[in-house]
């Protein structure tokens, strides 16, 4: 009960100090609010990246081209086989006849003209084929699941242009890269303004703390106003934060509905989650009151070396 009366004063301690210094602690929390803002809108645009990846990003294609005397029961048994590795790697496949084939080629017109005199019903040369569809980027699963294809019975031949599937996995690592750089970066930018910030205003307070440790007061006892003053400082500039980023992303996306034809299938910025902001409050609390307690340990030992 007293540790609960000692909480409630303060906490009204907190909220006092801050009123009656309106104009300095806004100024404080704004920009530390900003900043949060722009850690948790790299989140936001990584988060926004994968999404856009799976609806937008043209996956490399496989072409299995079937051996001419495969028969149903080989068909079959491929099916079969792409079912098996359709966990990640396998999106989808079409099975192509040598007959459904031949009607596509001689529905093109540039072809019909070319192929006409030679290719017929009676005499298809055309093999029967799957077009795999993947649902990777990765060089070396696609070259796996091509190893894997090839050693099928009845399989002739296995297609995969590498290269572009190279070409696409490392634009996507450079982007990932990219945003995982700026989240380091603004995240490193946001711990150091967090504690200069509190550090300044906990040396601010070094006479009260040097009085109050004079005159027999525990370290707990000291230290409960002022992690309650610099928590509550972290909670609302991380409300305003996620306040800013909901309003920024809304609008965001309203813009990119208009010009939905420059983005693909959509883009919108995908929010944070509740749970994902509660995690960056909760790791930002962690580190505040981290920094309260270094910075009142060093008025502890600047005062005894006094």
């Amino acid at each position: 009960m007293n540790k609960l009366i000692h909480h409630l004063q303060s906490f009204k301690q907190a909220w006092l100090t801050i009123f009656k210094q309106p104009f300095e602690h806004l100024i404080n929390i704004i920009v530390l609010a900003l900043i949060i803002t722009i850690c948790a809108a790299g989140l936001t645009l990584n988060n926004s990246l994968s999404h856009w990846q799976k609806s937008n990003l043209v996956y490399p294609q496989l072409m299995l081209y079937l051996d001419s005397n495969a028969n149903p029961a080989d068909i079959n048994n491929i099916e079969k086989a792409l079912n098996k590795l359709a966990t990640g790697t396998v999106k989808n496949y079409q099975f192509i006849s040598k007959a459904q084939g031949l009607a596509e080629l001689q529905q093109d017109q540039q072809m019909k003209s070319i192929a006409s005199d030679v290719i017929d019903a009676s005499n298809n040369p055309l093999p029967d084929a799957f077009v795999v569809n993947t649902a990777t980027i990765e060089s070396q699963p696609l070259e796996k699941l091509k190893i894997q294809l090839e050693q099928l019975p009845m399989v002739d031949n296995v297609q995969l242009d590498m290269q572009y599937a190279g070409k696409v996995s490392e634009l996507m690592s450079f982007a990932t890269s990219i945003g995982e750089f700026a989240i380091i970066l603004f995240g490193a930018v946001l711990a150091l303004v967090v504690y200069n910030m509190i550090r300044l205003q906990m040396l601010l307070k070094t006479d009260a703390i040097k009085v109050s440790r004079l005159i027999g007061a525990s370290d707990s006892f000291i230290m409960r106003p002022l992690i309650h003053y610099a928590v509550w400082q972290v909670t609302l500039a991380t409300a305003i934060a996620a306040a800013s980023l909901r309003y920024l992303t809304q609008t965001l996306n309203t813009m990119f509905a208009n010009f939905s034809n420059l983005f693909g299938k959509g883009f919108q910025l995908a929010p944070l989650e509740l749970y994902q902001f509660g995690a960056l409050w909760l790791a930002l609390i962690i580190f505040t009151i981290f920094t309260v307690f270094l910075a009142v340990q060093w008025v502890f030992r600047n005062s005894y070396s006094h």
